[in-house]
């Protein structure tokens, strides 16, 4: 039996004995081996962990470790243990090692990590880890292995190890650490998803905490306040803001930091670095840490600023055209046709009825209207929809009034009908004018008819615009043929037409007069000349332009 093997029994049986712990000179005593040689098998049952031991002054007493021993303990543990000798043969490994190996203890002890079922281990950086071990130097690596199609990650612990006998030895804690790095690998992939979103959304996000300071900054701020992010980090929205807006919005977090609520939307009005107010639309949600404190809040903002400023547009064109309709001559109602009750009128139709827009608000045709008005105004909403084109009638009050009045529907986003937009207007003297208008015109029609001459009317560009009834029976037309025709080409004899449409053309430009009287003849019908003695007088209208010339004519007798 090995020597050495044997006093380390005899010490440990002398310890069992004394488990209140024994000096060196008491253990050389009992076992008969001098205090130097005691002393430096101690030092190998210390290291091994064998026995411990405390000092009381000068003096050291050892007495037998109450650890458990390390073979105990490594088959309960879930990481790969072994435990290899100087030669780098295995003398130890743990039910996960074979577990892993898919081999019994008995086929890997004894082997050396290269030959043994776990040659996938004998790497070069491990073969010089181990080295390091059994020099006395803990090591720490991570590595990664592929196991068929499969991808493991270990961290790996080399820590040096004293048998029994003093040699040295390494024990190699393999832990699989391959679901913490998918896992962080997945994290990694989300942070770099959510970061590319973030990075690229059109809106804004920051994170403000409970003092209201910026904790983080999307990039979009360079594009929509003209700011770095690192330039609004721990400053707060009221920096980037103008005094009065700012105040209401200190008030807002106070509220929202008070009472955290998801969900909540306000608008903010923030300055771009060039000093424009920027409107942002913003959504927070409280963010809250892992022990459920609440830390802050989140913020979405969206740039509505044009949204804002064509909102505002529309408002003033809104007003402008409610002014508008609300100060014209015309009377303007407008009926809601699903309830069949009117919902606006201007200040005309107000004068009109004799009561206010909000005492005609809610009534119907009957209730408002004249009788003669009434029906128009209340019917027709089929046949609106079907012309979807306005309905003009005309209404004679009592007293001699006449009023124009109009149908024009409104329909809504799926094109269904809405409103009835209806407008009246008080015609009576226009009406009155207009029958004076055709009474003056058609006495004037009886003159030019009952006229012995031929009377002719050519517009500015040379058409004729009116023949008579006596100047058509010469010219041997039909009454309305000649109007619209070219009067030169059409009845000046050919070899008279440059130069009379070049006289005319100077005429209505105002560098000659016509003569009071002059000679020229007329192509009719059938192609025979008539001499007709002229007298031409120019229309002009109110700025002096010549628009028409009138001419009257008289046969000559040849």
């Amino acid at each position: 039996m090995d020597p050495t093997t044997d006093a380390l029994s005899l010490l440990l049986g002398a310890l069992k004995e004394h488990p209140r712990g024994m000096s060196v000179s008491d253990l050389a005593a009992a076992v008969g081996i001098n205090r130097n040689t005691v002393s430096r098998y101690l030092d190998v049952l210390l290291v091994s962990g064998q026995v411990e031991m405390e000092t009381y002054g000068k003096a050291k007493v050892f007495y037998l470790s109450q650890r458990v021993p390390i073979a105990a303990m490594l088959n309960f543990s879930s990481d790969l243990v072994l435990v290899l000798d100087r030669d780098r043969r295995i003398v130890q490994a743990n039910d996960a090692v074979c577990a892993f190996a898919g081999r019994e203890r008995d086929d890997i002890i004894g082997s050396g990590i290269e030959t043994s079922p776990l040659a996938a281990f004998d790497h070069p950086l491990i073969r010089s880890r181990i080295t390091d071990a059994l020099n006395g130097r803990e090591v720490t690596e991570e590595l990664r292995f592929l196991r068929r199609d499969e991808e493991l990650f270990f961290r790996i612990k080399f820590l040096p190890t004293v048998f029994n006998d003093g040699a040295p030895g390494v024990t190699i804690i393999l832990e699989d650490i391959t679901e913490e790095r998918r896992a962080e690998e997945a994290l990694r992939e989300s942070e770099l998803l959510f970061r590319s979103l973030v990075e690229n959304v059109s809106d804004l996000i920051l994170n403000v905490d409970e003092a209201c300071t910026f904790t983080y900054v999307s990039p979009k701020s360079r594009e929509i306040l003209g700011y770095a992010p690192e330039e609004m980090l721990q400053k707060t929205p009221c920096d980037f803001m103008p005094p009065e807006k700012a105040e209401r919005v200190r008030e807002q977090f106070a509220v929202l930091f008070a009472d955290p609520k998801p969900g909540v939307l306000f608008e903010w009005t923030m300055l771009h670095r060039d000093g424009s107010p920027v409107v942002l639309e913003v959504s927070g949600t409280p963010v809250y840490d892992v022990i459920g404190d609440f830390t802050g809040y989140r913020v979405v903002c969206r740039d509505v600023t044009e949204r804002a400023r064509a909102a505002k547009r529309v408002a003033q064109w809104k007003s402008f055209l409610y002014s508008v309709v609300n100060n014209i001559p015309s009377m303007v109602f407008v009926r809601e046709v699903e309830g069949n009750t009117f919902v606006f009128s201007n200040k005309a139709a107000e004068t009109f009825l004799g009561m206010t827009q909000e005492e005609m608000a809610g009534k119907r045709a009957t209730e408002l209207f004249p009788t003669e008005m009434a029906a128009f105004f209340a019917d027709g909403d089929r046949e609106l929809v079907e012309r979807t084109i306005a309905l003009e009638e005309k209404a004679h009050l009592p007293g001699g009034r006449t009023l124009s009045m109009k149908k024009i529907p409104i329909f809504n986003s799926r094109g269904m009908l809405k409103y009835m937009l209806g407008i009246a207007e008080d015609v009576t003297d226009r009406a009155a004018a207009e029958e004076l208008l055709v009474a003056e015109r058609d006495r004037a029609q009886g003159y030019l008819e009952a006229a012995g001459v031929m009377i002719v009317v050519i517009g500015a560009d040379g058409t004729i615009d009116l023949v008579n009834r006596k100047g058509s029976e010469i010219l041997g037309y039909a009454e309305g043929d000649l109007a619209g025709k070219n009067w030169f080409a059409t009845v000046v004899p050919e070899r008279l037409r440059d130069r009379l449409a070049q006289n005319f053309v100077r005429l209505v430009a105002g560098r000659i007069e016509p003569p009071p009287f002059e000679k020229s003849p007329v192509v009719t019908r059938d192609g025979r000349e008539h001499p007709i003695l002229w007298h031409n007088a120019l229309l002009r209208d109110a700025d002096g332009n010549v628009v028409a010339m009138v001419s009257s004519g008289e046969e000559i007798a040849e």
